[in-house]
């Protein structure tokens, strides 16, 4: 299996590594281009790094007097050429405090942010030492590769021509042309431009790696061959050509080519990783795993002071998901180089992946101890605290990796996460739309955001999301997926086919799309259709509680209860011991009209999974519709304390305390799920009809009240809270139209007609007053209700 170029599967989530850790992570040293945004002055790593920029500078002014500029600068440069970049920008600094218009110590300062990894910073100084001096050749070709890095193509190609006006035989800038014109899709002009790039410096190795990378862009491979070819020639103790060349042949298949280049750069710098990565990648790659482990365990002893080297085996286990074996390497180094924090960082999150919580707690506690706002150690622990279902703590630590890392997507898509636990689907929202605005390729954010577009059914919200994930994750089932369902619930029969025939296409063993499928002609009530679909879904997964579903749901659907629980009892006589199964028995039980049998469906469900909290609901549902009140009470406890953050179950039991009388454990169900979340319209207009009903504070009443309206605009239930709230304050105007608006929307509803009765009485009107009173009599007329509008008859009479 091969290693460069792989994505740590799903298991396992490494994605919060660093650039550098993260070239580390796929085995492989090479040039990475900065991330799109860092040229935007907005951003707040922006501005963090350009203050600390001018903190830098303006610290050497305790010096006390100007001296020459030359001589911090070249103190500055011996600085930089030792890799003491830090200790180089001071230098630079005081340069600059001697003279603030030196164009060249912004150039050198730009390069040593960029050395540092911070790109915004870099394109500051070199824009300004530009502007400085704007035939300061140098620093314009930086600028243009970090404009052509950052997807700013036609910015690079100006500036490759501004330069070559001046300096027509500059090859670098004639490289920054060509790569510039190819990433226009102009290959054409970018083919001759590397070819004039190499006559200019025909001795220079990489202008003919670049001239060759050309080519094989356009299938010229001969040619290609030769100019990769010629750069080892020019440059034969250098491993970059013969990796260029070893990765040509590779892309050929000429394996016993790809090998001897990859052995032959292994013999040129033996101590050189990425030689030895690239030839186990190879090996890899052919199957040849025995080849492919001793070239990773060699790297591993021979260098075992390089990180890159010694963790080679744990990454190759990792990314062939030899989890068990990854494990036990990580948990190896983590032993052997217990100063090695990144190799902490890696066990523990393997740890987290494998639900192995305490240990992976242990290697995160070692972190913290000696580096406690370390951000991934906090992502960590916020990781953790979300698996241990402890979301009140996950966003404490995780709002303050943010906090310490504002521009670090991964905080932001586990705050998210957290969030989410919480039941608080805006915050996760906007958690996740920072992840992907920070890094858009980020696909699990994306997922996320779509996950959450579904359950509010913001059809035109996940189609957007859907786009975004064709854009940036083109081979992702989720991308294609989504945009059937949104489609498909946006009445684009066709589109949402075309989406889920092309995922056929693409991954034909995956259940999902027949399962969609199936959904689809479900809709279009093509009954023996779907059932072929549903069917060809059992094919790939005979366990697809999704296909199993359908299959019931089509006998439904041909008015047949009988056959879809016959179908459900064979599946579950197959698989006795699936809560699932039980779960979706339960659901058909109840379509078919049988609560006692969905009661027993959900009670074994329940009790094959004591964690389902699905099936807890449901069946605390099923038992008060069936007038078992006290059951269902203990039912939403029990889903209460396997789910704490789900509001609609404090709701739901609220709801059965009133419905029992005990008003006072209804208003302190309502306040919890409240402190979960503040603005749940269902617990606000719950809340305030029982503080109106029961002697609470009025004032409240009427916020809760108006909150409840605002969520919930066409609820005549809301109508209703709102316009009683009214009444108790006096404002009977106010309350008039939403008791008529609740009333045309329920006409049968006793209360409603009462409430309306009650507020034409204040408003003196009479006729009304009694017709409405009446209705509400005539409804139920032996209910407390009726009485209470007899006894408001009678007072009218009476007046």
């Amino acid at each position: 299996m091969a290693i460069i170029g792989l994505v740590v599967p799903p298991r396992a989530d490494f994605s919060y590594l660093g650039e550098e850790d993260k070239l580390h992570r796929i085995m492989i040293v090479k040039t990475q281009q900065p991330y799109v945004d860092f040229l935007a002055p907005s951003s707040p790593r922006f501005r963090r790094i350009l203050h600390l920029t001018l903190f830098l500078a303006l610290a050497v002014l305790t010096v006390g007097c100007k001296k020459d500029p030359q001589k911090f600068l070249a103190q500055g440069n011996a600085s930089f050429s030792q890799g003491k970049y830090s200790e180089a920008l001071i230098y630079y600094g005081r340069a600059l405090q001697a003279n603030p218009r030196f164009a060249e110590a912004h150039y050198r300062i730009g390069l040593t942010q960029m050395k540092l990894g911070n790109w915004p910073a870099g394109y500051q100084e070199l824009s300004r030492a530009v502007d400085l001096q704007p035939d300061h050749w140098k620093a314009q070709l930086e600028l243009g590769r970090l404009e052509l890095a950052g997807g700013k193509r036609q910015e690079a190609k100006d500036r490759a021509v501004l330069i070559l006006r001046s300096n027509p035989k500059d090859s670098d800038a004639q490289v920054l042309l060509s790569n510039a014109d190819a990433a226009l899709g102009n290959m054409k002009e970018a083919l001759q431009e590397a070819n004039d790039a190499a006559a200019m410096a025909p001795d220079r190795s990489i202008l003919y790696i670049n001239l060759g990378h050309m080519q094989a862009q356009l299938n010229r491979l001969p040619e290609a061959e030769e100019s990769f070819k010629k750069a080892q020639s020019l440059d034969s103790h250098s491993v970059m050509p013969l990796l260029t060349l070893g990765k040509f042949y590779q892309q050929q298949r000429r394996w016993a080519d790809a090998e001897k280049a990859f052995q032959d750069a292994v013999k040129v710098d033996p101590k050189d990783v990425t030689s030895r990565a690239d030839l186990a990648d190879l090996y890899f790659s052919q199957g040849q795993v025995a080849q492919g482990e001793k070239v990773v365990a060699d790297a591993k002893e021979e260098l075992s002071d390089n990180p890159a080297a010694y963790k080679l085996l744990a990454d190759y286990y990792l990314l062939s998901r030899q989890y068990a074996k990854a494990l036990a390497e990580f948990a190896s180094l983590s032993s052997k180089y217990p100063k090695d924090i990144q190799v902490r960082k890696d066990y523990a999150q393997l740890l987290i992946e494998n639900n192995q919580l305490d240990e992976a707690n242990k290697q995160i506690q070692e972190i913290l101890k000696n580096a406690p706002q370390d951000p991934v150690a906090l992502i960590l622990e916020g990781q953790l605290q979300i698996r241990q279902n402890h979301p009140d703590e996950a966003v404490s630590t995780l709002q303050l990796a943010v906090k310490n890392a504002p521009d670090n997507p991964l905080a932001h898509y586990h705050l998210g996460l957290a969030y989410k636990l919480k039941s608080n689907a805006e915050q996760a929202d906007s958690e996740w739309k920072e992840a992907v605005r920070l890094r858009p390729t980020m696909t699990e954010a994306w997922v996320a955001l779509g996950r959450n577009a579904i359950q509010r059914s913001d059809w035109r919200t996940l189609e957007d999301i859907s786009n975004q994930l064709k854009k940036y994750a083109p081979n992702s089932v989720d991308a294609y997926l989504y945009h059937a369902t949104a489609r498909m619930n946006q009445g684009d029969a066709a589109a949402a086919e075309a989406d889920l025939k092309y995922i056929l296409v693409r991954a034909p063993a995956n259940p999902l799309p027949y399962v969609k499928l199936g959904q689809l002609r479900m809709a279009q009530k093509r009954w023996n259709d779907a059932e072929a679909f549903f069917k060809q879904a059992l094919s790939r997964d005979p366990n697809s509680v999704e296909a199993i579903t359908g299959m019931a749901a089509v006998e439904l659907a041909r008015n047949k209860p009988e056959d879809a629980a016959r179908f459900l009892q064979e599946e579950i006589t197959r698989n006795s011991n699936s809560s699932v199964l039980y779960l979706v028995q339960g659901q058909v039980f109840l379509a078919s009209k049988r609560p006692d049998l969905a009661e027993t469906a959900f009670s074994r469900s329940a009790e094959l999974d004591r964690k389902n909290v699905s099936a807890l609901a449901l069946l605390a549902q099923t038992q008060s519709s069936l007038g078992k009140t006290d059951q269902a009470i203990e039912a939403y406890k029990q889903a209460i304390e396997l789910s704490p953050n789900n509001v609609r179950f404090y709701v739901s039991l609220g709801s059965l305390y009133e419905k029992v009388g005990n008003w006072q454990l209804a208003r302190d169900t309502y306040q919890k799920g409240l402190t979960i979340q503040p603005d749940d319209p269902l617990s606000c207009n719950n809340l305030a009809y029982i503080l109106l009903e029961h002697g609470g504070d009025v004032n409240v009443a009427l916020t809760l009240a108006q909150t409840a309206r605002k969520g919930l605009p066409h609820l005549p239930n809301a109508a209703d809270t709102l316009g009683w709230a009214y009444y108790h304050t006096g404002a009977y105007s106010a309350a008039a139209p939403l008791f008529e608006e609740a009333v045309k929307a329920q006409p049968d509803h006793q209360a409603y007609h009462f409430h309306l009765g009650l507020t034409y009485q204040k408003l003196q009107d009479a006729a009304h007053a009694k017709v409405e009173l009446e209705k509400a009599i005539s409804l139920d007329p032996k209910s407390s209700i009726a009485d209470q509008a007899r006894k408001a008859m009678g007072d009218m009479t009476a007046g």
